[in-house]
């Protein structure tokens, strides 16, 4: 009979320790539902790196930066005709273009768009005659390009390995 006591006491103890056990579950459960709440709410989405706005429109070449020298090229004053491209969305992150250099005739050729302003021309597809200097800066580069930016809405930079071009809205 004396060994009775202590498992009645060892049993209420157990008890004890069960029903503790439950408090502080509950209770840390009920600190973390309004903490996870307010995680969840308090969040904002980043949208500084989305696709940004559609590069829709007709656009052209006026000016070109050599970015090792940073020194400036436009088109000479002599020269007739200009490099003029047109982009056409089919969603917000790609679409096709054409156009024309001042010699040639250009696309359509197919753009994709990426996070943080990138920009991806796999191919170009134009016409073969003797192409001018200032047609030459943007065949030469157009497929090497990494990022744009639209500046005002009525600039549009394309930004290659070696160059910067700049499109001015029409």
């Amino acid at each position: 009979m004396k060994i009775f006591p202590f498992v009645l006491a060892n049993a209420t103890f157990s008890k004890i320790k069960l029903s503790y056990n439950k408090i502080i579950n509950m209770k840390s459960s009920l600190f973390l539902i309004p903490l996870l709440s307010f995680m969840m709410f308090s969040c904002k989405k980043d949208t500084s790196n989305l696709i940004s706005p559609s590069l829709d429109g007709t656009w052209k070449m006026v000016l070109v930066k050599d970015n090792a020298t940073s020194s400036l090229m436009t088109k000479p004053a002599s020269l007739y005709g200009d490099v003029i491209i047109t982009f056409v969305s089919t969603d917000v992150s790609k679409g096709a273009f054409n156009g024309n250099t001042p010699t040639n005739d250009l696309g359509p050729d197919k753009y994709l768009l990426g996070l943080n302003h990138a920009i991806f021309i796999p191919a170009l597809n134009m016409t073969k005659v003797a192409e001018t200097s200032w047609g030459l800066q943007f065949v030469a580069n157009i497929r090497y390009a990494q990022q744009y930016s639209l500046i005002a809405g009525n600039l549009l930079n394309i930004i290659t390995r070696n160059k910067t071009l700049t499109f001015q809205k029409l």
